[in-house]
């Protein structure tokens, strides 16, 4: 057990969530990587080939692909592991292996955000439960019991979610009972919902890191869904620091967001929190994950504080005190819309000087790779179609069916909006019937 090289064991995010800043973290540290993530295709084709992926010679010391629910298995593979390596810490990357990253790390004696947090974070319902002082009204319903449940239900506006799902998907609006009742034929005959009270104004995320229990930095993102134009809740847009939070509002959040982290007794970690700020001052909880954030938010922070938020994931999961910068800019990510059809074309006008990138879940490749100064002028930072030419693509109605976003920084709020809109005059998303 003697001499054994220190590392960082990395769950899930081998791919899709990939960041090139936690390798980076890992390296300036004189960590081996260590790699746990999902049996998928493009995960098996990555590690046949590492280097037609993007990574460097020797980035990862191991990696083996394991499913999240197969937690003896994570659990058997990291044992192994800390027997030819000084495993210094665990960070979880992907919302699926929350539990089994937590599980993981209580075995080795490690930080984590702790098996309540973990837990609860990743259930709905319990969320709904632990979390009732911060909470819409709510019901679980089961499978069998729906159209009874529905029928008689009396408080609308109502959103039904489904407990399993992620990324949005069957998330929607009921405005009345005839449209509840319709909505039930989108969920599969075993699919336990939640029919929840409509929260009602603004939605923010608050990203924060801990370390044993201690919350030591917090930060606000600003969002935009579908929910302006249709029934569904599917997040179109991050603005990262907030700009329309004033001072109060957002100490106001904060305190609610360190109030429901000691109800969960969150540990170590990251933590993601999406809330409601009401007419009437009340903010509600929508869900939170004891993770990293999604989409490209973890950028938007890196382009907003001009500091890799990563570094400081890593840092509390070895027991180093973070530090993370203050914000300097703004930055703001935005999902386009489009026309049900055939993807024919991403195109971006030559004077924006971004060429089109076409993400490859086989590719480590970060998509935003350079921020600026603080007082630098309003940058386009990346232009990304998420989908292959000649993918169908559908309405809009979860995270999945986004098929291409573009990412912008600037000094000031009002930069910020004036380049959104030159980007979205100069980007155009085609599609065919």
């Amino acid at each position: 057990m003697e001499n054994r090289p220190p590392a960082l064991l990395l769950v899930g995010g081998l791919t899709v969530a990939w960041n090139q800043r936690y390798l980076d973290a890992a390296r300036a540290r004189g960590l081996a990587v260590l790699v746990l993530d999902a049996p998928t295709a493009a995960a098996t084709a990555l590690l046949a080939d590492p280097a037609a992926a993007g990574l460097a010679p020797g980035a990862l010391a191991e990696a083996a692909l394991v499913a999240a629910e197969d937690h003896a298995g994570l659990a058997d593979r990291a044992a192994g592991w800390a027997r030819a390596y000084d495993i210094r810490g665990v960070c979880c990357l992907r919302e699926e292996y929350v539990e089994g990253s937590a599980l993981v790390a209580d075995l080795l004696g490690l930080r984590s955000p702790g098996l309540r947090a973990a837990r609860v974070c990743r259930n709905k319902h319990l969320q709904r439960r632990y979390l009732a002082d911060w909470s819409p009204a709510s019901a679980l319903v089961a499978a069998g019991s729906r159209e009874r449940i529905a029928a008689g239900w009396q408080d609308f506006p109502l959103v039904v979610k489904p407990v399993g799902r992620l990324a949005s998907s069957g998330v929607r609006l009921a405005a009345d009972r005839e449209q509840l009742l319709d909505s039930l034929g989108e969920y599969g005959p075993d699919e336990t919902l939640l029919f929840e009270q409509r929260a009602a104004g603004p939605e923010y995320s608050v990203e924060s890191l801990s370390l044993d229990g201690e919350v030591r930095y917090l930060g606000t993102t600003e969002k935009r869904t579908t929910e302006v134009f249709g029934d569904y809740f599917v997040e179109m847009g991050h603005t990262t620091p907030a700009p329309s939070l004033d001072e109060e509002a957002r100490e106001r959040l904060y305190t609610a967001h360190r109030a429901v982290l000691a109800r969960l007794a969150f540990g170590t970690g990251m933590a993601h929190a999406e809330y409601r700020l009401g007419p009437d001052g009340r903010i509600t909880l929508i869900e939170i994950a004891a993770r990293p954030p999604g989409d490209s938010i973890m950028a938007l922070h890196w382009l907003a504080t001009l500091a890799p938020l990563e570094d400081a994931v890593v840092a509390v999961a070895l027991g180093e005190p973070p530090a993370p910068a203050r914000p300097h800019r703004v930055a703001r990510q935005v999902y386009l819309p489009h026309r049900a059809g055939v993807l024919d074309a991403l195109e971006v006008a030559e004077q924006l000087r971004t060429p089109a990138q076409w993400f490859d879940p086989a590719l480590v490749r970060p998509q935003v790779t350079a921020c600026g100064e603080s007082a630098s002028p309003a940058a386009l930072r990346c232009v990304v179609a998420l989908k292959p030419v000649g993918t169908v693509l559908e309405p809009i109605r979860q995270s999945g069916d986004r098929a291409a976003m573009f990412v912008v920084d600037a000094p000031t709020a009002e930069a910020l909006d004036e380049i959104e809109q030159r980007c979205l005059a100069a980007i155009s998303l085609r599609t065919r019937d």
